[in-house]
């Protein structure tokens, strides 16, 4: 009463209007921050809770101050602003009021709990959980008895106790009424059956909880459940869902402004793109992660993206700073005292000392893991800790204990997501082939199941497909491999390697063929070009920006943007009925192999398979495969073909002597073309097939015997025989004969170009397209002034053009292969405002439709690109390939001005000297079905020619002026 007698006391220092008035306003403010706490914003709903709260203050009423002062730190909490949220807490309990009753009590023990929890300190979390349960008891508020419930299931699962943490959380569920909180109980309990791999009622309880938050319409409800089902997906290995659910969950949090959940948010991005193998924005994300989460997130945040970012430097052989990383995330975990955490740790430095062969300290850790899934019944763990013993007696050739130890890991591996099979069975095949035992193909094959499944759920972006694809192809042609070596069954064989090569490429020329994008409404085109475009012109501002702060922005834009746009296209291929039904290409057979090629052609077909390589010799009427090895049986064949095939074009560039090229070309063709020596004399013309390193190797200039091997067959390449089967066949159509642009002032118009900035005049580009116009009578030529980018776009999507021939500078990108591309004159300075760049970039192309028989790159290096396991180049060509090319002439290195001028001349006259017209027999057997073959067609015979032309040239023999040029394609 004394203390009610002085509040009374005050207020008659106020005019009572004025006091009405106020408090009134107080509950404005307050009613104002509950609906933007209950819409998600937290930066808004503190703001209103914090005016509240002082205004309440100010004049003495004190249950409102209470009441308002508990809503102002939990919105703090969710700011991540801790510290401050505590000292109001403590500042509230020693409030001597009837309002500060057991309820208000117990639910500011609450809220210090779950203040304590959020920042990983479990034991002070536990204290105050332990305080605020029997408060809430007495005051009998079932929703308070609900929450004290549900954040101690909360506290139990970041002590790794799962069966006790879900006792928890049911008992809460049975407390809730209110959406909010059975949301939040769902939730959990979601969380739960997943930490137990019971899968589907995982799903089935966190869309529950969706449901409800949507209800709701909190947007940080949102951005929670989003990230839920994120993780869930992208652990379950349905990429492509769990992007799209990262990507709404990090919209939410943002508008909701809690960094601590959008740390969180981008770690899962930095985590999905690692598994994708896209390394470069996975690090981006992580990083993003660890600068927000050092100021605003607990230390069990910081742990988990250190210790992601210490994985993504070991798989790129980056030990030295692996090892930091790790050791740090260890530390803070150990601290912190959270089993799985210190498991995932555990699991590092493992990986890392198995890779030191410091077999010791190996299996001091997988002993502790052990221990810890013992002590937990965690499979996981258990899984983990028999991988790694396998792993350690493989590494000791202890060849039973370690197939003993992958079976139990497998075994484990059965409780887990598919995903989680994939490494156990890898490892328990490969283990059975090092014993000799054919049980390899079978658990081989379980492995490329899961694979397959998976690749579909990489996202509907290419690069995405790839990526995640990379990182297991090779896995195919070493059961290729075992297949051969136990069953001698060629034609399985066969279609593994089929299977590992080019899947990416052949899925977009299967959309390609299907015309997808033109059955798309007018809308989602224009959506789909705006976004790619947006992506294109914030990498030219930072091409062109040199402040480092400013390029910092634009990368921020850039990663947002790639993330909008995969979102985007993941949604549409998931609601489209058009994209939604496309399935991918089944690889072709053996059989379907033979029968695509003529009588005169035979394919050589290479596969890197661990220390072997697998070559098929594939012909109309006979088929013979080779399983070659380097001399001393190396473990590092890629590195070996790759110093081969370096050394002989390092030679070729050095226009080394035909003496030396010999001796230089003799190892790669007693590798790979002696073992069919005999067989392919039958034949004139090869279709090359290649693998790794053999991308960049020019077959041509090969030495056999003391010719050139283009003196004696007609050769062209392909990146599978399933793609070439999906290129279009060249149509008669009305149309043009050629359009032949000539790149050739650069310095005068691209002086304030970063990225251009170093390119030179080419004036013989000028001669070539003049030359080569003088053998079409009716073609276009674009030189000097005439040349722009947004000229050379009209008129290859006006106009129809049999052949399409670009003479000027091309500019690789390997790190962003989308942004290869060729450069063109242009008469105004690029400026940030300007529509084009003066750029013919992939991307461009790609969304182009070029009906044109043959595209020629006559540039430096346009067959060049970032080099993909299984996925070979991705180049320009498969951009021309996509937009409706047939066939592309690149270039594997920097050509020369003038002898490509000559060069092309040739090509060209040869070109049109070509029969190509079939006989009446032939076309009428093509056309019924019956003669299933693919022509060779006339470009490697008019390639070969011109080549034959150079090798006679006084000035121009050398293999440096005519080998690097080559066709792909038809």
């Amino acid at each position: 009463m004394h203390r009610l007698v002085i509040y009374v006391g005050l207020f008659l220092l106020v005019p009572l209007s004025a006091w009405g008035q106020s408090i009134q306003l107080a509950d404005s403010l307050y009613q104002q921050g509950r609906e933007y706490d209950q819409e998600g914003k937290m930066a808004e709903s503190e703001f209103y809770y914090r005016e509240s709260y002082n205004l309440y203050r100010q004049f003495q009423d004190t249950a409102s101050w209470l009441k308002a002062g508990k809503e102002y730190g939990s919105a703090m909490v969710y700011r991540s602003k801790n510290d401050q949220a505590m000292e109001l807490y403590k500042k509230l309990l020693n409030v001597d009021h009837p309002a500060n009753d057991t309820y208000n009590r117990g639910d500011l023990y609450t809220s210090m709990g779950w203040s304590s929890n959020r920042i990983g300190k479990t034991e002070q979390a536990e204290k105050y959980y332990n305080k605020a349960l029997p408060l809430a008891q007495e005051s009998g508020d079932s929703l308070l008895i609900g929450t004290v419930y549900n954040n101690l299931g909360s506290l139990n699962n970041r002590k790794g106790n799962i069966s006790k943490s879900l006792e928890y959380y049911e008992e809460a569920l049975n407390y809730y009424a209110n959406d909010r909180y059975r949301a939040t109980a769902l939730s959990n309990i979601g969380s739960i059956y997943y930490d137990l791999s019971l899968y589907d009622r995982a799903l089935e309880y966190a869309n529950r909880s969706l449901k409800l938050r949507e209800k709701i319409g909190s947007v940080y409800l949102l951005a929670y459940g989003y990230n839920q089902i994120g993780i869930m997906q992208s652990n379950l290995g349905n990429h492509d869902q769990a992007l799209v659910a990262y990507k709404k969950s990090l919209d939410y949090s943002q508008q909701a402004s809690t960094p601590n959940l959008t740390s969180s948010i981008l770690n899962n991005l930095g985590l999905l793109y690692k598994r994708l193998n896209e390394y470069g924005t996975a690090i981006d994300y992580y990083q993003q992660s660890l600068t927000i989460g050092e100021e605003y997130s607990g230390p069990r945040s910081i742990a988990t993206t250190v210790n992601n970012i210490g994985q993504l430097y070991f798989n790129q052989d980056k030990t030295k700073e692996a090892i930091q990383y790790y050791r740090r995330a260890l530390k803070i975990r150990e601290q912190n005292g959270n089993n799985r955490d210190i498991a995932s740790s555990l699991n590092s430095m493992l990986r890392l000392t198995i890779d030191q062969e410091d077999f010791e300290q190996a299996t001091t850790y997988a002993n502790r893991l052990k221990a810890m899934g013992d002590s937990t019944d965690s499979y996981d763990m258990l899984q983990k800790a028999s991988t790694y013993f396998g792993r350690i007696n493989r590494a000791q050739n202890h060849d039973k204990e370690a197939l003993i130890h992958f079976k139990t890991a497998y075994n484990h591996s059965q409780y887990l997501s598919p995903r989680r099979q994939l490494t156990p069975l890898k490892d328990l095949a490969q283990q059975y082939h090092e014993i000799g035992s054919d049980s390899a193909i079978f658990y081989g094959q379980k492995a490329i199941d899961i694979i397959e499944q998976h690749r579909s759920n990489a996202g509907a972006l290419s690069a995405l497909k790839s990526g995640y694809f990379g990182k297991h192809s090779d896995f195919y042609t070493k059961v290729a491999s075992w297949v051969l070596t136990y069953t001698s069954d060629v034609a399985r064989a066969y279609k593994l390697v089929e299977q590992a090569k080019a899947r990416a490429l052949s899925d977009e020329l299967a959309s390609a063929s299907q015309n997808i994008e033109e059955q798309l409404p007018e809308k989602v085109r224009l959506e789909r070009n705006q976004k790619r475009n947006q992506i294109d012109q914030l990498y030219s501002q930072l091409e062109s920006t040199v402040n480092a702060q400013k390029q910092k922005e634009l990368r921020k834009k850039i990663r947002d943007a790639e993330l909008d746009y995969a979102s985007y296209e993941n949604e549409l291929h998931s609601n489209h009925p058009r994209l939604k039904s496309l399935q991918s290409p089944e690889p072709i057979s053996l059989q379907q192999a033979q029968n695509s090629v003529d009588e005169q052609t035979a394919i050589l077909e290479y596969a890197l398979a661990g220390n072997e390589l697998l070559a098929f010799m594939i012909s109309s009427d006979n088929v013979r495969v080779e399983t070659i090895s380097l001399s001393g049986n190396t473990d590092e064949l890629a590195t070996e073909l790759t110093t081969m095939v370096t050394d002989f074009k390092d030679a070729i560039l050095s226009s080394a002597s035909r003496t030396r090229l010999r001796s230089q070309s003799t190892a790669l063709y007693n590798f790979l073309l002696q073992p069919f020596e005999n067989d392919l004399e039958d034949y004139s013309n090869l279709t090359i097939v290649p693998d790794g390193a053999l991308a960049y190797l020019p077959f041509e200039a090969i030495s056999q015997g003391d010719q050139y091997l283009i003196e004696n067959y007609n050769i062209k390449y392909v990146p599978s025989l399933t793609s070439l089967t999906l290129l279009k066949e060249p149509e008669s159509l009305s149309r043009k004969d050629l359009l032949a642009v000539a790149g050739s002032d650069f310095v005068r118009n691209n002086e304030h170009n970063l990225q251009r900035g170093n390119l030179s005049n080419l004036p013989s580009t000028l001669i070539e397209v003049d030359s080569i116009a003088t053998h079409f009578q009716n073609a276009s030529i674009l030189k000097d002034e005439q040349v722009s980018e947004g000229t050379l776009k009209h008129l290859l999507q006006q106009n129809n053009y049999q052949y399409v021939h670009l003479a000027t500078h091309g500019i690789i990108d390997e790190n962003q292969p989308n942004r290869s591309g060729l450069a063109l004159s242009t008469n105004s300075e690029i400026s940030a405002s300007a529509t084009e760049d003066g750029m013919l970039r992939s991307s461009e192309i790609f969304g182009m439709n070029i009906n044109s028989d043959m595209v020629v790159l006559s540039a430096c290096n346009t067959g060049l690109g970032k080099m993909v396991n299984g996925e070979g180049m991705l180049g320009m060509q498969r951009s021309f390939f996509y937009a409706g090319s047939s066939t592309v002439v690149v270039s594997l290195w920097n050509v020369y001005d003038r002898s490509t001028a000559s060069f092309m001349n040739e090509f060209y006259k040869s070109l049109l000297q070509q029969d190509t017209t079939k006989g009446w027999i032939d076309s009428a057997l093509q056309w019924v079905g019956w003669e299933q073959s693919i022509p060779f067609g006339s470009k490697a015979k008019a390639m070969r020619e011109a080549k034959l032309k150079m090798i006679k040239h006084p000035l121009f023999n050398h293999p440096v002026y005519w080998s690097p040029f080559i066709v792909v394609g038809r």
